[in-house]
């Protein structure tokens, strides 16, 4: 019997890596990159779920124009707007397609055409905005914030001695009036792995991007201390991570 197959990642040719992963990061709005060699023969850029590497390939690269690759977004209308104010190149507008997607098209420095789509405008999921006068702080919750915070979801009715001692950071959310509403813990397990831990946001505050906020504050903080970092992500709720690059299949473990 065939094992099943987990997934696949794009490799670009490229004229010059340095220059294509910059684009991808100013104008596309990755997040992370990463090379290989001086001067790179190698690179990745990854958002999200989605990872793009490039090989340096000059010749190859000259040829591509047109070559098309699919990338799956939450909302297209968003990323469409960013890439615009961004002066991406976009080589067809943003329109419902009849096979059943929102789609719009932008070339990259070396050609390749990337054609990003979402729902429907119809079938577009409709969340609150992140809420005006919340403020995301970068440090580690107080005994009585996890207690009161994390208490509500997990059922921590007790602190437990110690454990705010042994966090190597945190992410904390606070209302417009200053009360705490969420909070998130990060570990550094061993150099370069990370793990994060206990995200809850109170139930009055959530369904508004305050969670994902945080998560994404929370990898911003392991990426600047730990480019490359492995990030282990403890949660029985996979789908909502996916979003950020999380996988039931890898274990909930990304690469930043």
């Amino acid at each position: 019997m065939l094992l099943s197959m987990i997934s696949s990642n794009a490799i670009f040719a490229a004229s010059d890596i340095e220059a294509t992963l910059d684009y991808y990061k100013d104008v596309l709005g990755f997040e992370s990159t990463w090379t290989w060699g001086e001067p790179p023969v190698f690179g990745s850029a990854s958002k999200g779920g989605v990872t793009i590497m490039f090989n340096l390939q000059p010749e190859l690269a000259a040829k591509v124009r047109g070559h098309q690759h699919g990338v799956k977004v939450e909302d297209a209308d968003e990323l469409y707007r960013l890439h615009r104010a961004n002066g991406a190149n976009i080589v067809s507008e943003i329109e419902d397609q009849p096979w059943g997607i929102r789609e719009y098209i932008v070339e990259d420095l070396n050609g390749y055409h990337l054609r990003f789509g979402g729902p429907l405008s119809s079938d577009a999921p409709k969340s609150d905005p992140f809420p005006a006068g919340v403020t995301i702080e970068h440090r580690k919750p107080t005994d009585d914030e996890y207690a009161t915070i994390a208490g509500q979801s997990f059922g921590h009715n007790e602190q437990v001695p110690g454990l705010l001692d042994s966090t190597w950071s945190g992410i904390v959310a606070l209302s417009p009036n200053g009360d705490t509403i969420g909070v998130l813990r990060i570990m550094r397990d061993a150099p370069g792995w990370f793990s994060i831990w206990d995200v809850a946001v109170v139930p009055e505050w959530q369904a508004r991007r305050i969670g994902l906020t945080m998560m994404n504050r929370a990898l911003e903080t392991i990426r600047e201390a730990s480019a490359g970092a492995i990030v282990h992500l403890f949660t029985y709720k996979h789908g909502f991570y996916e979003r950020l690059g999380f996988s039931k299949e890898s274990v909930s473990m990304r690469r930043l």
